[in-house]
C-alpha cells in the first residue's frame, strides 16, 4: 500500500511539473499577447478607448474616455522611454472626475518616430500644442512626469492661456542638485535604456521606491519592447540632454497658472532637492514632497496621487 501511494505521489508530482512546464511554455510563446491583454484590461477599467490622429508630421496614438465636454480635461504626459500606459493606474482613480487624454509623445509608445526630426523638450512642446488644437481641447489641466514634467512646465510657460493648472511629478528641466542617475551617466551608463531583462529589473528597482508587482510574462514583454526601441531612445535622450535653443529656467518664469510640484523624496533619477528651484521660479507654485516614494508617484501610489490631483485642481470626486 505504501509503495502504491508513493507511486501515485510521483505520478502527481510529474503531472504537476508537466502542467507547469506547459503553462510556462504557453506564457513564453504568448507573452506579448498577455502583455497587451493586461494593458487592455487596465484601459477598460479606466474607461479609456484608443484614438489616432495625424498631426505635425506624426501619427499620434492616445487614450481618451468619453467625458469630453462633460468634465474638465486632464492631459497626461509620460516620461522618457515611457508611454501613455504609465498613467493607467492613476486614470482608474480619476475616470469619473475628468475628461482624460493620455498621449504617446512622438518617438514614444505607439506614436510614430522620424529619425530626421529632433526631440528636445521645446520641439515636443510645439508638437503637443498642435496636437491639442487638432483634437479640440482649448483649456485643460496638465500633469507630467519626468520628461513629461519638463514638457508640461515649458508648455505652461509658452502657452499659459491654454492651461488651467499644471501638476509636475518629479519633473526634468532643472538639475542643480545631482542625483544617483547623474553618477551612472558620468560612468557612461544609462539605467533608463534597457537591453535585457536584468536591465529592466534594475530600472524598476532604481526608479521606484515602492515597486508594483510585475509578473514574469509582463516583465519579459516590457523588456522586448524597450530593447526594440533602444536606438530610438538613444537618439531622443541625446536630443534632450544636448544643447538647447531655449533657456528652461527663463521660460518657466512665465507660467501664470497654478502649479503643484510633487516629488518623491527617494527619487534616484531626478533629485528632489530641485523642487525648491522650481518653486522659486514659478509664481504661485506649491511643493509636495512624498516620503517613501521614488521617481514615479502615479505608479507607486496611484490612489494618493489621484487625491493630490483632485485637491489641487478643485475637482471633487464623485
Amino acid at each position: 500500500m505504501q509503495t502504491r501511494w508513493k507511486r501515485l505521489g510521483i505520478i502527481a508530482l510529474g503531472s504537476l511539473a508537466f502542467v507547469t512546464a506547459a503553462a510556462y511554455g504557453l506564457l513564453d510563446r504568448y507573452k506579448m499577447e498577455v502583455y497587451q491583454g493586461a494593458l487592455q484590461l487596465q484601459a477598460d477599467a479606466a474607461g479609456l478607448q484608443p484614438q489616432q490622429i495625424q498631426v505635425a508630421g506624426f501619427d499620434w496614438v492616445y487614450l481618451e474616455n468619453g467625458l469630453k465636454g462633460q468634465k474638465p480635461t486632464l492631459l497626461l504626459i509620460h516620461g522618457f522611454a515611457a508611454s501613455k500606459e504609465n498613467w493607467l493606474d492613476l486614470s482608474r482613480h480619476l475616470k469619473d472626475d475628468f475628461h482624460l487624454v493620455l498621449v504617446d509623445m512622438p518617438g514614444h509608445g505607439e506614436t510614430s518616430f522620424d529619425p530626421a526630426q529632433e526631440y528636445d523638450l521645446d520641439d515636443q512642446v510645439q508638437r503637443l500644442h498642435a496636437f491639442t488644437q487638432a483634437i479640440g481641447i482649448s483649456q485643460f489641466h496638465m500633469i507630467g512626469n519626468s520628461m513629461g514634467g519638463g514638457i508640461s512646465a515649458l508648455y505652461g510657460g509658452t502657452f499659459p492661456g491654454q492651461v488651467a493648472s499644471i501638476i509636475l511629478l518629479n519633473p526634468a528641466g532643472i538639475f542643480d542638485v545631482k542625483s544617483e542617475f547623474d553618477g551612472y551617466l558620468d560612468q557612461g551608463q544609462n539605467p533608463l535604456i534597457v537591453e535585457d531583462e536584468e536591465d529592466f529589473a534594475f530600472l524598476v528597482s532604481f526608479a521606484m521606491e515602492q515597486q508594483p508587482f510585475i509578473p514574469w510574462p509582463l516583465s519579459a514583454a516590457s523588456t522586448i519592447k524597450m530593447r526594440e526601441r533602444k536606438a530610438v531612445n538613444d537618439q531622443i535622450f541625446a536630443d534632450i540632454t544636448g544643447a538647447h535653443d531655449f533657456v528652461f529656467k527663463d521660460v518657466i518664469t512665465r507660467i501664470s497658472n497654478p502649479t503643484l510640484i510633487v516629488w518623491g523624496k527617494q527619487d534616484r533619477v531626478l533629485a528632489a532637492g530641485n523642487a525648491a528651484e522650481f518653486q522659486r521660479l514659478i509664481p504661485a507654485s506649491k511643493v509636495a514632497l512624498l516620503d517613501g516614494v521614488g521617481h514615479a508617484p502615479m505608479l507607486e501610489i496611484p490612489l494618493e496621487t489621484a487625491a493630490l490631483v483632485r485637491d489641487f485642481t478643485g475637482v471633487p470626486s464623485l
